[in-house]
């Protein structure tokens, strides 16, 4: 869970983890220099709740990571069979059964990523859907939204090139997609997805959000990742 600046939010994003029925399951937050309460917010839910770091472990970095640096950072507090569950701080599961039904997935189908529907804001606006075994993701509309499941193992021999723009910096506004696309890949068409909406996705719907200079980057960053395809 990366988070910067969610002290509004990132309680919910918490307790939505808590009250899964599931419960095998750690929280690694990575506090990315927020300059609000945030990091305060945490510890104190954290000490309310008793959590150990073994449940909610707390990671306040000391330089600017971005989304990539600290996705790749909490990675290293994983197992190379553990399933990996993105959430972002401002973010929240919104079915009290989804790593239940996620883990059970798994386990019985034996898949090695997984993701779910999900609603941006309170709309019926969802872009998740199934995905053909066969096909490239790389190539296919992205369809592999909130919530990004997948077995760590999948990204522990994949290069760090992939995680990079053109100018071999880590991607700024891509992080969705710079993760999950080499999952995906490698994952051969063993995936799955489930059509519950399970993930509630914090964005302001106006048409506007969609016109601005940062939306049009991220555009770009995405085409260019598409076009240029899984590093070997």
């Amino acid at each position: 869970m990366p988070a910067y600046n969610a002290e509004n939010t990132i309680s919910r994003s918490i307790n939505s983890v808590l009250m899964q029925t599931h419960s095998n399951w750690k929280i690694v937050i990575m506090d990315d220099l927020s300059t609000d309460r945030t990091v305060e917010v945490v510890r104190n839910l954290k000490k309310g709740y008793g959590l150990d770091d073994d449940r909610l472990k707390l990671i306040v970095n000391t330089e600017k990571k971005w989304e990539i640096g600290n996705v790749i950072e909490g990675l290293k507090h994983a197992e190379e069979e553990d399933i990996i569950c993105r959430l972002d701080g401002d973010d929240w599961l919104c079915d009290t059964d989804v790593l239940t039904i996620l883990n059970h997935r798994y386990e019985s189908l034996g898949v090695k990523a997984a993701w779910t529907a999900h609603r941006w804001g309170f709309s019926h606006q969802n872009i998740s859907g199934p995905l053909p075994r066969d096909a490239n993701p790389y190539e296919h509309p992205w369809v592999s939204s909130h919530l990004k499941t997948f077995k760590k193992s999948l990204l522990s021999d994949v290069k760090d090139e992939n995680y990079r723009n053109v100018d071999g910096e880590y991607f700024k506004r891509i992080g969705d997609q710079v993760f999950y696309l080499p999952a995906l890949y490698k994952a051969s068409g063993n995936w799955h997805f489930e059509p519950i909406v399970a993930y509630h996705y914090t964005i302001d719907m106006s048409p506007q959000t969609f016109q601005t200079d940062d939306a049009k980057f991220q555009k770009e960053e995405a085409e260019y990742l598409r076009s240029r395809g899984f590093v070997q």
